[in-house]
């Protein structure tokens, strides 16, 4: 399949979140995330790390008595964003472990974290072990890789 296939996207363009306080959920984004504030509404902002893109997340406020997210209901689980290297993921880890945000968990290879925003939309970063790094580490007297330690 190609980019160019007829009726076939070519990548997923945003999220839309429904969040209690906008304001909160937009510190959280840029500050903890590092995402870049492209627009705000009264009611609404758009947050983005492509250059291509207008947004690749959109937060709608609801009132503060809104509903938690359902950990037990269809729905959306998590959203993830892919780092560029292991570095990248220590450096995102130590950011959330400094503006104390929830840690949901780890996987158990320690390239990834899970944690929540304020509003309890669950959120993970991770770093995929390029294949020749893991070739080399399943090689015989192969260097282990990274781990995140938590």
């Amino acid at each position: 399949m190609t980019a160019t296939s007829p009726g076939i996207p070519r990548q997923l363009s945003h999220v839309a979140l429904r969040v209690r306080n906008l304001d909160r959920a937009v510190d959280f984004y840029t500050n903890v995330v590092g995402l870049a504030l492209r627009n705000r509404r009264d009611s609404a902002a758009f947050l983005g790390i492509r250059p291509d893109a207008s947004h690749e997340l959109a937060l709608f406020a609801l009132p503060d008595s809104a509903a938690d997210p359902d950990p037990e209901a269809v729905g959306m689980y998590h959203i993830a964003w892919e780092l560029d290297s292991f570095e990248d993921l220590v450096t995102f880890h130590n950011r959330l472990l400094a503006h104390n945000a929830h840690i949901s968990g780890y996987n158990d290879r320690g390239h990834n974290v899970m944690f929540f925003d304020p509003d309890g939309n669950e959120l993970e970063v991770f770093w995929e072990v390029p294949r020749e790094l893991r070739e080399q580490a399943n090689a015989p007297g192969g260097k282990p890789l990274p781990r995140l330690e938590h």
